[in-house]
């Protein structure tokens, strides 16, 4: 039944979006197994009682809430509605009154010191690229070489597998050109893949956010930063949102608000000359 809802109930979903519910979906199989019922014959209880159990193992709101999308979804494809009716579900924070947590000056140039001091012309490609683009990862890892056209005063992006199955051309920024164009250099290799892992194979979503752990980041940080970046520098949304892939201005919004580290860089310099 699962099998089905991933090649019926979500048609036009991209495929971070698939791995993402089938994950969840499975989980709730495995979870409904062990409390005697299945995909086919499970009640609204035991929605309730999975979203109870995952609060006792705190896990998060955002989590709570993802994976409770996901079963009203395959409720709806399997016209089990009444099973998610009146769900009592932890609260997830409001993500447009937040501002997420982007890197300062410091902390960007002091990853981008510490790649390129690797040697390694891939990792500072991947790094660089990001940095520039404010691509999800998910985006990155499908990038093919096709993709990039670079000469020598400017160049572009075209992601074609954004949130939504939506297209869109980035331009690429002078240092991100030299990246990418320093690491094709040094592959012999015919695969269509921008970046390779070390097996020669395209490189994964777990792989790049393991390059972002060795430097105690998490990998979305710079989508953060690169849309903050731009909010800061007064762009305009639309601009903004067409450069970001956000299907939604209020998304764009939130990256101008204040964070706490903001404010509290405010009132230690308040009377700094």
């Amino acid at each position: 039944m699962l099998d089905r809802f991933v090649n019926e109930g979500m048609k036009g979903k991209s495929e971070a979006t698939v791995k993402t519910y089938q994950h969840a979906i499975q989980q709730f199989a495995e979870w409904l197994d062990g409390a005697g019922a299945t995909l086919e014959d499970f009640s609204r209880s035991d929605v309730q009682q999975y979203i109870n159990y995952m609060a006792s193992k705190k896990k998060t709101a955002a989590t709570i809430n993802k994976v409770f999308n996901a079963i009203r979804k395959f409720c709806k494809w399997a016209k089990k509605m009444e099973c998610v009716e009146d769900i009592n579900v932890v609260k997830a924070p409001d993500y447009k009154q937040t501002a997420p947590k982007a890197l300062d000056k410091l902390e960007r140039n002091q990853l981008i010191r510490n790649v390129d001091r690797s040697g390694n012309k891939r990792d500072y490609a991947i790094i660089m690229t990001l940095m520039y683009t404010g691509l999800r990862v998910s985006e990155l890892v499908a990038l093919d070489k096709s993709d990039i056209d670079i000469s020598e005063r400017k160049g572009s992006l075209k992601v074609r597998a954004g949130k939504g199955n939506k297209e869109r051309t980035l331009p690429l920024e002078s240092e991100a050109r030299r990246a990418i164009s320093k690491y094709l250099e040094e592959r012999t290799d015919d695969h269509e893949a921008l970046f390779l892992s070390n097996r020669d194979k395209r490189i994964s979503v777990r792989s790049v956010q393991y390059l972002f752990e060795q430097h105690n980041l998490n990998a979305h940080q710079l989508r953060h930063t690169f849309i903050t970046g731009l909010a800061r520098a007064k762009h305009d949304p639309a601009i903004i949102q067409s450069l970001s892939g956000h299907s939604s201005a209020d998304m764009v919004l939130r990256y101008s608000r204040a964070t706490e580290e903001d404010k509290q860089r405010a009132v230690e310099n308040l009377y700094i000359d």
